[in-house]
């Protein structure tokens, strides 16, 4: 884990969240992962859920080891409601397309990332996934960028796609019904704010915090 690295980390002023990207490469750094984390990482059949793992939890533990403990020593689990932590500290994952990112936000017991490459897709996603006042066309970039909201908020809420998407409705203001709904009254319907960025080039990024 370089300094470098490390310090390539930056905060999102809507969110508060430090959010870092990696390229997927798949070399494991010395002292990088816990014995449990090596374990892990070594039970993966394919090579590419496995590069995409570890790209994920070395973003992860360049921001959660910048003030000093070691990487290894920053062991990242999940807490009870399947959301990945290292001890009191929510983190969010994500990857598509050979890029993989991390945020962390300390304090914050509402966390979530992702991550999506821009790209057409199938007519039936789009009425699927998007109420019709969502999308006012089928664009692309558009619909990524909604996409990477619901993800993000779906992560910090501990659901993922156990929940329909449509539980969640994006436009000014953010609008939550059925799975989603009850999750975020369960947690205390804590305030929230979501952040969208058009990074990479060719990808959306949403991080909720």
């Amino acid at each position: 884990m370089t300094a470098a690295m490390r310090e390539a980390g930056e905060v999102w002023p809507g969110t508060g969240a430090s959010v870092l990207y990696l390229p997927v490469e798949g070399q494991v750094p010395g002292g990088a992962l816990s014995d449990r984390e090596s374990a892990v990482y070594a039970a993966f059949r394919l090579e590419k859920r496995r590069r995409e793992w570890l790209a994920g939890r070395l973003a992860a533990k360049a921001l959660l080891s910048a003030d000093g403990p070691a990487p290894a020593a920053c062991d990242i689990g999940m807490d009870k409601f399947g959301r990945p932590c290292c001890g009191q500290a929510l983190v969010s994952i994500s990857h598509s397309n050979g890029w993989a990112l991390a945020a962390v936000k300390p304090g914050s017991q509402f966390l979530g990332a992702d991550l999506e490459k821009i790209e057409e897709r199938h007519p039936a996603w789009y009425s699927d996934y998007f109420h019709p006042a969502e999308l006012a066309s089928r664009d692309p970039s558009e619909a990524t960028r909604l996409w990477t909201v619901k993800e993000a908020l779906l992560k910090a809420l501990g659901l993922g796609l156990m929940a329909d998407p449509l539980d969640i409705r994006t436009g000014e203001r953010v609008m939550l019904s059925g799975k989603a709904l009850e999750r975020y009254r369960e947690m205390g319907s804590p305030r929230y704010s979501v952040e969208t960025r058009n990074y990479p080039a060719g990808f959306w990024t949403a991080v909720a915090a």
